[in-house]
């Protein structure tokens, strides 16, 4: 007698598969039981969860949508249709899937979690703190929470002056050192930690946490980048190059750590390789007002004066407010002995910045 598979069979023989990280079979075995039984909301889950850890959003989505549809209180459904969402770029979207899953399941600490998380990328940062406290309060041992609630005090730390941001800060910095009490190999939260003393202004500390992080994972580009970064703002800049330079090589296309890395030759007076870097980060960057000003500055120092002039005018493109490009342009005019020039940027800068304004006209201009 020959036995009949059906879909509760194929979708356990899935169910093992998955387990087992034999994900293609799992999608093979899902796929048959939602052929057997095309209603089946768990099977459709399972089936998208599969999709999505082989990184096949598209097909995982349209399978979560067809579960959501089949049960409508699916809350898993709902939360891992989220998660398709957000990793297809649908912001909006993933955010209705998981205040969905929230509201047929009010203590799902997961999706609260990860709405928290898209709310701060969404820059909804006061509606992100509230959800991952909430989170928070459902299961105050859950390290994820603590680590995202530290980042959206830090975004809104970001949007204010600094007695106001600096509070922010701080409750960033109690935020991830429980989120490391909790788990105290938590990657992610130590290089946040470092990333918020730097923001502090509190260099060592965040080299102490970085130098920690590194040893643990050396092939953590950003954390490399944080690093290099506070061995900068200590004047300690054959530390900062070498660091910096780790996260170019752990990552070729950084261009924040290009941009870095050239104002720490810059300052270590490594004048042409400063301008190679500088050059790298605006063939990654071309539209960067920062790095075209700091490509300046370097042409100025080497008295090219002409090419400074050229890249403090395309500073000014990117960003026709840029006063400190607009005084540089200025003091290159005059190297150039183009007065009209100078004065044209110095009438700009009146009205642009009136302090440097009239810092270049004593400088300068008074006789």
């Amino acid at each position: 007698m020959k036995l009949k598979a059906d879909d509760v069979a194929y979708n356990n023989l899935g169910a093992s598969l998955y387990k087992a990280g034999r994900y293609k079979e799992a999608i093979e075995a899902f796929s048959n039981a939602f052929r057997l039984k095309p209603e089946d909301a768990e099977a459709l889950n399972n089936l998208g969860a599969a999709y999505y850890i082989v990184e096949q959003y598209a097909q995982a989505l349209d399978s979560f949508l067809k579960a959501t549809a089949a049960k409508p209180d699916f809350a898993a459904g709902q939360y891992n249709l989220g998660n398709a969402y957000y990793m297809s770029g649908k912001y909006r979207e993933a955010t209705a899937a998981y205040r969905k899953a929230i509201e047929i399941k009010p203590d799902y600490v997961e999706a609260r979690t990860n709405l928290g998380s898209l709310l701060i990328a969404l820059s909804e940062l006061n509606e992100a703190v509230t959800e991952l406290q909430e989170a928070i309060r459902l299961r105050p041992d859950n390290p994820i929470s603590h680590n995202n609630l530290g980042y959206a005090y830090v975004k809104i730390g970001e949007t204010l002056p600094k007695p106001a941001a600096t509070q922010y800060y701080h409750k960033a910095v109690e935020a991830y050192v429980e989120a490391l009490r909790l788990k105290p190999g938590y990657t992610k939260a130590l290089n946040n930690l470092g990333a918020v003393y730097n923001k502090m202004g509190q260099y060592r500390e965040a080299i102490e946490v970085l130098q920690r992080l590194v040893q643990m994972k050396p092939d953590f580009a950003e954390a490399q980048y944080n690093l290099g970064t506070a061995y900068y703002n200590r004047e300690q800049y054959k530390e900062a190059a070498t660091a910096l330079q780790q996260a170019i090589k752990l990552k070729p296309d950084y261009a924040d750590a290009y941009n870095s890395l050239g104002s720490t030759l810059y300052k270590a007076q490594l004048f042409e390789q400063a301008i190679e870097a500088y050059k790298k980060t605006l063939s990654l960057k071309p539209e960067n007002a920062e790095t075209s000003n700091n490509l300046g500055t370097v042409y100025f120092r080497t008295k090219r004066y002409q090419e400074a002039a050229s890249a403090f005018k395309e500073a000014i493109r990117i960003k026709p407010d840029n006063g400190e490009a607009h005084f540089n342009l200025a003091v290159a005019y005059l190297a150039l002995s183009d007065r009209k020039g100078a004065l044209d940027e110095y009438n700009n800068l009146k009205t642009l910045d009136p302090r440097l304004a009239d810092e270049f006209f004593n400088r300068f201009l008074k006789k």
